[in-house]
C-alpha cells in the first residue's frame, strides 16, 4: 500500500503546468510553445525511475518525468537576463512560480523562447541578424530556430497552464484521493480480469464460428450435389414411368388368353392321361411282339429306329427351313418398307435437284455478270498498273536525284567542314606565329664597355615587304650564315627547339581534331535531345487529350489533367497527375479515395493503350474499390473499345466477368488446385 499512489513516493512535485502560472494573455503562447507542461517534476532521476517502474508494474500508462538534479546545470542560465530583439519579452520570464526550485525546470522546457504580438513581428525577430531565435506569437504560431513554422488548425492550444498558482493539497484531501485511487485501482483490476475472460470467450466463439462456417460451406456443397442428384433421379423416374406405361398389356386380351390357356390345360391333361394309357398298352404289346418275333424283329426294330432317327433329323431340318422362311418373309417386308422410303427420298431428291438446277442457273447468270465485271476490273487494273508503273519510274528517278543531291550535300558539308578546319588551323597558326613574333627581340652581343641603346625588332608593313628585293635578302642571309658558321654557335639548341616546336604543333593539331570531334558529338547530342523532347511532347499531348476523354467518359462528367512540373525541362522534375471528380474540386491523385484513384489510373492506362497499344494486359482486382455503375462502365469499355488487345482480369464482381469471352475458375479439391474454363456465350446460346 506504500506505492499505490504517486503521493506515497517521496520527491514528486507534480505536473509542470500545475506548478506555475501565467497571465491569460500568454496562455495560448505557452500552451503551444511548451510541450513539456504535462511532464511530472521530481527531485531526482532515481525518483523518476521508481515512478516509471510503478506505472509499468500496475499497467497504469506512460508518463514523462523531469529530474531536477539533471536540469541543475541550467540554473545559471535561468537566473541570468538576456538582451532580446526589439525588447520583446522572454516566455520564461513571464512564468510565476511559488518555489524557485521549480524555475529551472521551466527554463529547461522553454529555454530562450520569445513572445511576439503577431506573425510579422515574429518573422522579423526570428530571422534578424546571424542568430536565430525561437519565437511564438500570441495567436499560437511558432517559428523554430531551424526556420520551420507551425500553427493553425481549427482550434488553438490553450488551457494547459493556469493563471494562478494552485495551493498545496491538504492531508485530508490527499487521503481522500488515495482512497479513491485505491478503489478505482481495484475496479480497474476487476475490469481487466473481466476483459481477459471475455476475450477468451470471444476467441472460443470465433473458433466455433469458423468451424460452423466450414461446416455450413460443406453442407451447402452436399445439398447442391444432392439437389443435382435429385434432379437426375426425377428425370430417370419420368423415363421409367413412360417405359412402364408403354409395357402395360391389354387386360381384356390377357384375360381371354388366360381362359384359353386354362381350357387348353384341361385338354392337355386329358390327352396326357390318354397318351399314358396308350403308351403302357404299346409297351405291353411291344414286349409281346419282341418275345414273339425274336431276333428278326430286333433287326427290323433296329432299322425302324434308324429310320425314326432319320425322320427326326428331316423334321428338324424342315423346322429350321420353316423358321428361315419366316425370317426371310420378315426381312422381305423390311426391305419393301426400305424400298418405299427410298422411293420417297428419290422423289424428294428429284424435287430438290430441280430447285438446285434453278438456283444453279441463277448463280450461273450472276457468275457471268461477275466475270464480266471482273474482266472490266482487270482491264481497269491493267490501265492503272501501267500508270502506276510510270509513276513508279518517275518516283525512282526522283529518288535517285534526291540520293545524288543528298550525297552531294554530304560531300559539300564535308568540304565545308574541312575548309573550316583548315581555316581554324591557319587562324591558330597565325595566332601562334603572332605570339612567337611578339616574343622575338634583339639581343645585344657587344662586349664593349659602352652600352649601346637596345634596338627593337622592326615590324614592316605589307607595302614595304612587297618592295624588298628577295635576292639581296638571300645574299645577306648567306653572308650571315657564313659568319654564323665562323662563330660556331650551339645549333643543337635550335634543333632541339625545332623538335619541340614540331611536337607542339602536333599536339595543337590533335587538340584541334579532338575539339572538332567534341563539337560534332555535342551537335549530335543536342539533336538527339531535341528529338527526344519532340517525341515526348507529341506523345504527352496525345495522352493528355485522350486522358481527358477517357476520364470524362468513365466518370460521366469529371476532368483530368497531366501537367509538367518544369515545362522548360520535362525530364528533370516529372509530371503531376491532377483529377477533378464530378461535382468536386481539383485534387492531386494521391489525395483521392480508393475508387477515384482506380478510375484515374484506369483512364491513364486506357489513354496509354490508345497511344501505344500493348497486346496483353493483366489486371488484378481493379474493380475492388468501385461501385456497381463504375464496374459496368469499365467492363463495357474493355469489352467494346479495346479490340486490339487481350485483357486477363482477376475479378470477384459478377458485372465484370459476365461480359468476359472466357471464364477461368480456380478451385481446390483434395488439397490440389484445379481450374475449369467456361464459354459464357456457348452456355447462353444453349440456354
Amino acid at each position: 500500500m506504500e506505492q499505490k499512489a504517486s503521493g506515497k513516493i517521496k520527491g514528486i512535485f507534480g505536473r509542470l503546468g500545475d506548478l506555475g502560472a501565467i497571465d491569460d494573455k500568454y496562455d495560448v503562447a505557452i500552451s503551444t510553445a511548451c510541450g513539456a507542461l504535462d511532464n511530472i517534476v521530481c527531485d531526482s532521476i532515481d525518483t523518476a525511475q521508481r515512478c516509471i517502474t510503478f506505472l509499468k508494474h500496475n499497467n497504469i500508462g506512460a508518463a514523462t518525468f523531469i529530474g531536477l538534479d539533471k536540469v541543475e546545470k541550467w540554473r545559471k542560465d535561468a537566473s541570468s537576463k538576456i538582451q532580446t530583439p526589439e525588447n520583446v519579452p522572454r516566455l520564461y520570464d513571464l512564468v510565476h512560480v511559488k518555489d524557485n526550485q521549480i524555475r529551472t525546470a521551466f527554463f529547461f522546457a522553454l529555454r530562450n523562447t520569445l513572445v511576439a504580438d503577431d506573425l510579422k513581428q515574429a518573422t522579423n525577430i526570428a530571422f534578424q541578424g546571424s542568430k536565430r531565435w525561437r519565437v511564438v506569437t500570441l495567436q499560437g504560431e511558432l517559428i523554430d530556430q531551424s526556420g520551420t513554422m507551425s500553427g493553425g488548425g481549427n482550434k488553438v492550444v490553450k488551457g494547459r497552464m493556469g493563471s494562478s498558482i494552485r495551493s498545496d493539497v491538504s492531508p485530508d484531501q490527499l487521503e481522500a484521493m488515495e482512497k479513491t485511487l485505491e478503489k478505482e485501482t481495484r475496479t480497474a483490476e476487476e475490469h481487466r480480469e473481466s476483459k481477459k475472460r471475455l476475450e477468451e470467450i470471444v476467441d472460443e466463439l470465433k473458433k466455433e464460428l469458423s468451424a460452423a462456417e466450414h461446416q455450413l460451406q460443406k453442407n451447402t456443397m452436399e445439398i447442391k450435389a444432392l439437389d443435382e442428384q435429385e434432379e437426375t433421379l426425377k428425370q430417370q423416374i419420368v423415363h421409367i414411368e413412360q417405359q412402364v406405361k408403354e409395357s402395360i398389356p391389354d387386360k381384356a386380351r390377357l384375360k381371354q388368353l388366360e381362359n384359353l390357356v386354362k381350357s387348353h390345360e384341361k385338354e392337355y391333361q386329358a390327352a396326357v392321361t390318354s397318351s399314358a394309357k396308350i403308351e403302357s398298352e404299346v409297351q405291353r404289346l411291344h414286349k409281346q411282339i419282341m418275345e414273339i418275333g425274336g431276333s428278326k424283329l430286333k433287326t427290323q426294330q433296329g432299322r425302324v429306329d434308324v429310320l425314326t432317327n432319320a425322320m427326326d433329323d428331316v423334321v428338324g431340318q424342315i423346322t429350321k427351313a420353316n423358321v428361315a422362311i419366316k425370317t426371310c418373309h420378315r426381312n422381305m417386308k423390311k426391305a419393301e418398307d426400305n424400298v418405299k422410303s427410298l422411293h420417297n427420298e428419290i422423289e424428294e431428291n428429284s424435287a430438290n435437284i430441280q430447285k438446285l438446277e434453278v438456283e444453279f442457273k441463277t448463280l450461273e447468270e450472276k457468275a457471268i455478270e461477275v466475270l464480266e465485271d471482273y474482266e472490266k476490273a482487270q482491264q481497269e487494273k491493267s490501265a492503272m498498273e501501267g500508270s502506276l508503273e510510270v509513276l513508279r519510274k518517275e518516283v525512282a528517278e526522283l529518288e535517285q536525284e534526291e540520293t545524288k543531291m543528298r550525297s552531294r550535300e554530304v560531300d559539300i558539308k564535308h568540304e565545308v567542314e574541312k575548309y573550316e578546319t583548315v581555316l581554324k588551323e591557319n587562324q591558330q597558326k597565325v595566332k601562334h606565329w603572332q605570339k612567337e613574333l611578339n616574343k622575338l627581340s634583339l639581343q645585344s652581343l657587344s662586349t664593349s664597355a659602352e652600352t649601346e641603346p637596345e634596338e627593337s625588332l622592326a615590324t614592316l608593313p605589307r607595302d614595304e615587304l612587297e618592295g624588298i628585293d628577295k635576292e639581296t635578302v638571300m645574299y645577306e642571309i648567306t653572308v650571315l650564315e657564313e659568319k654564323l658558321k665562323q662563330m660556331k654557335p650551339n645549333m643543337a639548341a635550335i634543333a632541339e627547339y625545332q623538335k619541340k616546336e614540331e611536337a607542339y604543333l602536333a599536339r595543337v593539331k590533335e587538340l584541334d581534331e579532338v575539339t572538332s570531334e567534341r563539337d560534332q558529338k555535342r551537335r549530335e547530342h543536342e539533336a538527339m535531345r531535341k528529338q527526344r523532347l519532340d517525341e515526348f511532347m507529341a506523345g504527352f499531348s496525345v495522352i493528355t487529350t485522350k486522358l481527358k476523354e477517357m476520364y470524362q467518359m468513365i466518370t460521366l462528367g469529371g476532368d483530368a489533367e497531366l501537367e509538367l512540373v518544369d515545362s522548360l525541362d520535362p525530364f528533370s522534375e516529372g509530371i503531376v497527375f491532377s483529377v477533378r471528380p464530378p461535382k468536386k474540386s481539383w485534387k492531386n491523385i494521391s489525395n483521392l479515395s480508393g475508387g477515384e484513384k482506380t478510375l484515374s489510373s484506369l483512364a491513364l492506362v486506357f489513354a496509354l493503350h490508345h497511344y501505344k497499344p500493348t497486346p496483353l494486359y493483366v489486371m488484378d482486382e481493379i474493380d475492388a474499390a468501385l461501385d456497381f455503375r463504375n464496374v459496368s462502365i469499365v467492363a463495357n469499355y474493355i469489352k467494346e473499345r479495346t479490340k486490339n488487345a487481350q485483357f486477363i482480369i482477376i475479378s470477384l464482381r459478377n458485372n465484370m466477368f459476365e461480359l468476359a469471352d472466357r471464364l477461368i475458375g480456380i478451385f481446390k479439391t483434395d488439397n490440389c488446385t484445379k481450374s475449369v474454363a467456361i464459354n459464357p456465350q456457348l452456355i447462353a446460346s444453349e440456354a
